[in-house]
């Protein structure tokens, strides 16, 4: 002999709450053999609980793989729509709230970082390294005259000298440059 339970025994075996569940057994269509009496106005339901099992587990199963292609789907859809652009399979499977909280994690992460001294502003990186370039090259291009007024030498003696500091510098500029934005 079979166990038979009602409806919040039933509800509590599949782990869902008497509400969740009427409204799936109402869904049902035709007469099962494990529905033995549908509740109905002061009358509980009678369920069998190794066939409810079955069918709940069934049930279930089917839900999760239109839930799998209905994802996939989606992701065709938004790979065809925005191309390279479209998110990680891992993402895709987040809800809002764990793309947000996901989002607070990885900002907490930045500012960690900084307050470590790990990350700095690119701007004022940027505007000090450019003012350090500008520096260097105004001080070393004033060393040919420099030195010769020292040595007391024409201006014309060190402008081969001025020629290869300038060239040297440019090369320093040249290869000082930042990665753009989206490199870094």
């Amino acid at each position: 002999m079979s166990l038979v339970v009602n409806l919040d025994e039933f509800s509590e075996l599949c782990g869902v709450t008497a509400e969740t569940m009427r409204v799936h057994i109402r869904g049902v269509e035709g007469e099962p053999g494990w529905l033995l009496e549908r509740g109905d106005r002061g009358r509980g339901y009678k369920i069998e609980a190794e066939g409810g099992l079955a069918w709940w587990k069934a049930k279930r199963e089917a839900d999760e793989s239109a839930s799998a292609e209905r994802r996939a789907q989606l992701q065709q859809l938004r790979f065809a729509e925005l191309g390279e652009a479209a998110d990680s399979e891992e993402s895709l499977g987040l809800s809002g709230k764990q793309r947000r909280e996901e989002y607070a994690a990885v900002v907490e992460k930045i500012k960690l970082r900084r307050m470590m001294g790990e990350l700095v502003e690119r701007a004022p990186l940027e505007a000090m390294l450019t003012h350090a370039a500008v520096e260097l090259r105004r001080q070393l291009m004033l060393v040919p005259a420099e030195f010769a007024v020292n040595e007391g030498l024409a201006p014309e003696a060190v402008q081969k000298l001025g020629t290869m500091i300038e060239r040297a510098v440019d090369k320093f500029v040249g290869q000082l440059t930042l990665p753009e934005q989206g490199d870094a």
